[in-house]
C-alpha cells in the first residue's frame, strides 16, 4: 500500500517554522504548495544546499524579525553564519517630469495625510479587484496616491512577464473616476520612485503587495501598513507585519478572493484616522527607530557588515 504524502495546503494543522509564528499552510509561500512546479524544486535543491555556504547576508535585523534572526544564530554542527544587515534600502531620486509633479501634489497635502498605494515592480490586480479598489478609495474620503497598472485576469505578477491588454491603465477606472476624486488623490501610471515618495512628510499610510524591499522601505521610513499580498512569500510577510510586529492592518477577502470596496474603505479609514490606527501608526515608529540604532556606529547591522567584510578580506589573502 503506498502511503498517500499531504501538500501542504492539505494539512489541518498550522505549521511550525522556527523562530517564526505558526503559519496556516495555505499561507506559506508559493512553490511549496505545488510539487509539480519548477521552482518548488529548486527550493528543496537550495535548501540541501545551505550547509554549503561560508555565510549568508539578509537584508533583515533582530526587531523586524526577531524570533527567525534568534533561530539562526543559534549554533548547530556545519550550520553558517548569517549576517543580518538590514535594513539597507536604494534611495531612487527621480528627475522624470511627471515624478516630480507627483512629488509637488504631495507638497501640498498635510502632513502624514495621504495613504500610498502600490503593488510593487511586478504586481498586477484583476479587472475586478482594480474596480473595487477604486471605489473603496473613493468611499474612504481619504487623500491617496495610486501607482496604477492594466489589469490582468489569469496572474498577479503579470507585469513581470509583460502580460498586458492595454498600455493606458486608466481605461480600466470606474467611468467618472477620475473627475470625481481630483481633489482627493493622484494617480500614476506604471511606475514611481517608492522611496522618495514614502520619505516625504505628506505620506501617513502604504497599501503595499508585502514585497520585502516595500517592507523594508516602510520600516526605515516610519509609515505603517495596509498588508494587500499578491503572490510568493508575501503572505508570510503579511503574518508577520500584521500579527506579530503588529505594523499592518489586513483586509479580509470574500470567498472569491477579492476585496470589497465597503471593506476597503473601512481599513482605509481604520489605518488613516482610526483608534487601531494610532496603534499601528505608535509600532512603526518604534520599529523606524530601532532600524536607525542598528545601522548607527556601534548598531548590530553596522558590527555584522564589518563582521562580514573581514571574513571576506580573509578570504582573499588566503
Amino acid at each position: 500500500m503506498v502511503e498517500q504524502v499531504l501538500l501542504y495546503r492539505e494539512l489541518k494543522e498550522p505549521v511550525r517554522i522556527p523562530g517564526c509564528v505558526p503559519i496556516e499552510p495555505k499561507e506559506l509561500l508559493d512553490p511549496v504548495q505545488d510539487r509539480k512546479n519548477d521552482a518548488y524544486k529548486w527550493l528543496l535543491h537550495h535548501t540541501k544546499r545551505y550547509k554549503m555556504a561560508e555565510g549568508i547576508v539578509v537584508n533583515s535585523f533582530k526587531d523586524l524579525e526577531p524570533g527567525a534572526i534568534k533561530a539562526l544564530h543559534e549554533e548547530e554542527p556545519d550550520k553558517p553564519p548569517v549576517y543580518a544587515v538590514g535594513p539597507l534600502i536604494h534611495m531612487d531620486v527621480s528627475s522624470n517630469p511627471e515624478e516630480l509633479e507627483c512629488l509637488k501634489w504631495l507638497d501640498e497635502q498635510p502632513c502624514n495625510s495621504v495613504l500610498y498605494i502600490s503593488f510593487g515592480s511586478g504586481g498586477t490586480l484583476s479587472h475586478e479587484q482594480l474596480i473595487e479598489l477604486a471605489m473603496g478609495l473613493e468611499m474612504s474620503d481619504q487623500r491617496f496616491l495610486w501607482v496604477i497598472r492594466c489589469p490582468n485576469d489569469r496572474i498577479a505578477n503579470a507585469t513581470y512577464f509583460n502580460v498586458q491588454t492595454s498600455s493606458n491603465p486608466f481605461d480600466f477606472l470606474p467611468q467618472g473616476f477620475l473627475e470625481r476624486t481630483k481633489g482627493q488623490g493622484l494617480i500614476i501610471p506604471n511606475w514611481a520612485a517608492q522611496a522618495q515618495i514614502l520619505s516625504h512628510g505628506s505620506i501617513g499610510g502604504f497599501l503595499t503587495h508585502c514585497g520585502w524591499n516595500s517592507i523594508l522601505e516602510s520600516v526605515v521610513h516610519g509609515i505603517p501598513l495596509i498588508a494587500w499580498l499578491l503572490y510568493a512569500e508575501q503572505r508570510m510577510n503579511a503574518i508577520i507585519l500584521n500579527e506579530d510586529l503588529k505594523v499592518a492592518l489586513r483586509p479580509k477577502t470574500s470567498e472569491n478572493g477579492v476585496v470589497g470596496r465597503e471593506k476597503i474603505a473601512e481599513v482605509v479609514r481604520g489605518l488613516m484616522e482610526g483608534e487601531e490606527g494610532k496603534g499601528v501608526r505608535s509600532k512603526m515608529r518604534d520599529l523606524k527607530d530601532e532600524a536607525a540604532k542598528v545601522l548607527g556606529e556601534n548598531g548590530s547591522s553596522t558590527k555584522a557588515l564589518g563582521e562580514l567584510a573581514s571574513k571576506m578580506r580573509n578570504v582573499l589573502q588566503n
